[in-house]
């Protein structure tokens, strides 16, 4: 049987890839101004009334200005979203937009033409793209940006993934595992992030977690995607990452006070 995938490199980047939520406007009270940009376009196929469609929703939050913060933060949105380099964002949302439909005519046009009269490959098509964004006050004023993607693009199922980035509010530089940490604080984070999920699982065994169906394939690791809160970090495993796509995301959360040994 053919598989049908539409290849676009950037929809791979995505997977490589606090208090209460904020709408829009002023960010948390501080000085940071959030808008939005935002892109919606439904492309058929083929040209026919009736064929199978692709739908493309963009609804990306992103900070006002040209100051060096405002840069930084924007230029990491869309590195993370797009792979774009220093567009307008609304430039930005309305060219993937564009590329993400022109590709799936380009890709499955000829595919679904050979399959139009099998009802059953139909929803094989069906396919979507769907980004939502939006921004919380994390610990000390960061900015967590939170970008939740809903994409269909062929197979069994959709894929949903939940993918985070933490600025600091002054700088607008994001901030990563090394800024938190000391020095050779890996070791150590994976024990505790391997103690919460055994916790979380009622498991004390690495056999017992794996009859789970939890890193059957890989050891623990400190994954790419984490919120810091005001008292705690909730790292984030998206489907596929240390467990079965049934299992959904995995969340695993720290207290300061538990990772106090190994912070800066």
């Amino acid at each position: 049987m053919k598989k049908y995938y539409l290849m676009i490199g950037l929809t791979a980047i995505l997977f490589s890839a606090c208090g209460g939520s904020n709408g829009g406007g002023i960010f948390g009270g501080s000085s940071i101004d959030i808008a939005e940009a935002k892109a919606q376009k439904v492309a058929s196929v083929i040209d026919e009334s009736n064929a199978p469609q692709c739908q493309v929703s963009l609804q990306v939050k992103y900070v006002k200005g040209d100051d060096e913060r405002a840069r930084n933060i924007n230029h990491a949105i869309e590195q993370r979203l797009f792979m774009f380099d220093s567009l307008a964002m609304q430039q930005a949302v309305d060219s993937f937009a564009n590329f993400y439909t022109k590709e799936y005519q380009r890709n499955m046009a000829p595919l679904y033409r050979e399959d139009r009269t099998d009802e059953t490959k139909r929803a094989w098509y069906q396919y979507k793209y769907v980004i939502e964004t939006d921004t919380r006050r994390g610990k000390d004023d960061c900015l967590v940006y939170i970008i939740d993607l809903d994409m269909y693009e062929g197979g069994a199922h959709g894929i949903r993934q939940q993918l985070v980035m933490n600025f600091d509010e002054k700088t607008g530089k994001q901030i990563t595992y090394d800024d938190l940490f000391v020095q050779g604080y890996s070791y150590r984070l994976r024990e505790l992030l391997l103690e919460e999920l055994r916790k979380q699982t009622d498991t004390n065994t690495l056999d017992e977690l794996h009859e789970k169906g939890y890193l059957l394939t890989m050891d623990i690791y400190a994954p790419q995607n984490f919120i810091l809160g005001d008292d705690e970090i909730t790292f984030i495993y998206n489907p596929y990452e240390i467990a079965p796509y049934d299992k959904g995301n995995t969340e695993l959360t720290l207290s300061y006070k538990v990772l106090e040994p190994i912070l800066k």
